[in-house]
């Protein structure tokens, strides 16, 4: 096989059909600073017809992370393609990645994300509350039950933190599979799921009490959650330990989406987050953190999720100032001198998430790779 040209960066996305691929493919692709000429981009995605997959140098369709023949496929998509650095667009791939380079050492390319022991720390929501604990960090009171039949300890914790609790997937993202917690009965019914655990609800629980009883009554052909918003800083963490600016985003949902994005000077927060930041260094973490924060009942602020990649905000804190894609690529790849994007007033504390592109694509590209798990753009130097 010959050896790829190296005249652009090469960088894998994984899972780039996503909303965290999209927002890497936009700050590539920004206008005010354009470094899309910079880099060979390949990507990898379980859907054929992601408009994402086309906007790549070159994609290819593999199984989804869970499938057994998914190492197998990644390893032969590294070794074809010879990537320089590696991204993840779920928490999920960022493991299974981890997984794969550390018993295959000869496989090419570079992850920014420390070590599987923080990966894993932010995957899974249980280790999370447990990381915190160890550390001293604020986190939403946690319940995982070992057992189905541990009722006692269930009616116990909430007694502790109150209804409305909340179940959630002990390894989950974008608050799918997630739900409300009213009483003992659903209380119940959520302890015979062995991939579910229990939290407190962060925020002012009777101002939900409208919205439950509107879906106790005729069902609405939408429904939003009131009052749901959160902050989350953004830490980015050097291989060497140095941690990077911190930016704290406060996040407005509408209908369980993030629309609104506004910076928000909070010193109380970023002290915090760098707390957080100081404990997965000193168990040899790196990459980009970001923690989700939201008060308590009693008005203090929790942890309620961590993340160790980059988020579906990172084009919108390029555009307020934050490039945290080029300051992984210039941490793990320092020999690349990939630019920075920097000004000297951020053009923007505001940004509501609209999309102001469409990205479509011809349905013989799609075909194309359904039919060989491969698709190149044409007459694309490498």
């Amino acid at each position: 096989m010959n050896t790829p040209s190296r005249s652009r960066t090469r960088l894998l996305i994984v899972s780039v059909g996503s909303l965290v691929g999209q927002n890497i493919l936009d700050s590539l692709e920004y206008e005010e600073w354009n470094r899309r000429d910079r880099v060979h981009i390949i990507g990898t995605n379980s859907i054929a017809s992601s408009p994402n997959n086309f906007r790549c140098d070159e994609c290819y369709q593999v199984p989804t992370t869970g499938h057994i023949d998914y190492p197998k496929v990644m390893a032969q998509v590294l070794r074809s393609t010879q990537p320089d650095l590696i991204l993840s667009a779920r928490d999920a791939d960022t493991a299974a990645l981890w997984r794969l380079l550390d018993s295959n050492p000869a496989l090419p390319g570079a992850i920014p994300y420390g070590n599987l022991e923080t990966i894993i720390g932010a995957l899974d929501k249980g280790k999370s509350a447990a990381f915190c604990k160890a550390h001293g960090l604020p986190f939403a009171d946690t319940l995982v039950l070992q057992h189905s039949d541990d009722i006692d300890k269930l009616h116990a914790f909430a007694s502790q933190v109150g209804y409305p609790m909340v179940a959630k997937p002990i390894e989950g993202f974008a608050s799918k599979g997630v739900y409300f917690v009213r009483d003992a009965q659903e209380a119940e019914y959520f302890a015979q799921r062995r991939d579910y655990l229990f939290q407190e609800y962060l925020g002012p629980g009777d101002a939900l009490q409208d919205y439950f009883e509107r879906l106790d009554g005729p069902k609405p052909l939408f429904a939003e959650v009131p009052e749901v918003n959160h902050h989350t800083c953004h830490i980015p963490i050097a291989p060497d330990g140095r941690i990077g600016e911190i930016f704290v985003l406060h996040n407005h949902h509408h209908f369980g989406a993030v629309t609104r994005m506004q910076r928000a000077a909070r010193p109380d927060l970023e002290e915090l987050a760098r707390r957080f930041a100081q404990a997965f260094i000193a168990d040899g973490g790196a990459g980009a953190l970001s923690v989700q924060f939201r008060e308590d009942r009693n008005g203090n602020n929790k942890a309620q999720e961590m993340n160790l990649r980059t988020t579906g905000s990172t084009f919108a804190r390029l555009m307020m100032g934050q490039d945290e894609l080029g300051f992984l690529l210039n941490e793990w790849l320092p020999e690349h001198d990939f630019p920075r994007f920097s000004r000297s007033e951020p053009a923007y504390d505001l940004v509501v998430s609209k999309s102001l592109y469409s990205y479509s694509t011809w349905q013989d590209s799609v075909e194309t790779l359904e039919q060989t798990g491969h698709w190149k753009a044409a007459a694309q130097p490498t």
